[in-house]
């Protein structure tokens, strides 16, 4: 194996384990990857389109975790008044006070 191949297989490993963290995820994910790994370096298709199939596949994955890390940290799970009051905040304004029915009737700031 060259450089660039052992460099994205080790890449596809990290991030393998890093999603699939799991109890016995992440050892079946690096079997099947070793597996294939091993099989494509013995297929008659040419090693540049292997190679390039793999950095898609390792360039999809490290970028969907980003996106859920991302994805957690700006939209946690909140009741739809703190969503509200925040999206207000966050553009300068003032969420309006709703009106609570659970409540004797008078109007309530949301949250």
């Amino acid at each position: 194996m060259n450089t660039t191949q052992l460099r994205i297989y080790r890449h596809l490993l990290r991030e393998i384990n890093r999603q699939f963290a799991g109890a016995n995820k992440a050892k079946v994910w690096s079997a099947q990857l070793r597996e294939q790994w091993l099989e494509a370096s013995h297929s008659p298709v040419s090693h540049a389109s292997n190679l390039m199939a793999a950095q898609n596949v390792l360039t999809f994955m490290s970028n969907n975790r980003r996106y859920k890390e991302l994805l957690a940290e700006f939209n946690p799970k909140m009741s739809e008044g703190d969503r509200i009051e925040k999206t207000a905040r966050r553009v300068g304004l003032e969420a309006p006070q709703s009106y609570d029915t659970s409540t004797t009737g008078s109007p309530s700031s949301s949250g």
